[in-house]
């Protein structure tokens, strides 16, 4: 995978590590919006951040903003066909969805010490 080759390790771990807290989950999640396609290509990047560091919440945080903002599947299928005062309602009610997935995630880490 071309990401492997480009994506210093120190780095992803410095940003959306399990040390960055809160501003590495919203990175996380807003990156997620991001990620193409559907899970044959986000997932294998999702492993990548996993395997250089990347935090279990801030994982949680970047799945969970592939899954609710992509921006992708917006641009493509949802404003063409809903409009853009549906995207923009969607968007504002559910913009919280992924930060809140990371957060909980950390919660239930920190709780249970499962990861």
């Amino acid at each position: 995978m071309f990401l492997v080759q480009i994506t210093p390790v120190a780095w992803v771990a410095n940003v959306i590590g399990p040390n960055s807290g809160a501003l590495g989950i919203l990175i996380a999640a807003a990156a997620g919006g991001f990620l193409p396609g559907g899970p044959m290509v986000s997932f294998p990047i999702v492993v990548f951040f996993q395997q250089a560091g990347a935090g279990v919440p801030q994982l949680v945080a970047l799945l969970a903003g592939w899954s609710v903002y992509a921006l992708n599947r917006t641009l493509s299928f949802e404003a063409p066909i809903m409009g853009w005062r549906f995207v923009a309602l969607r968007g504002m009610s559910c913009l919280v969805l992924p930060i809140l997935a990371g957060f909980s995630a950390e919660i239930l880490v920190n709780l249970t010490g499962i990861f």
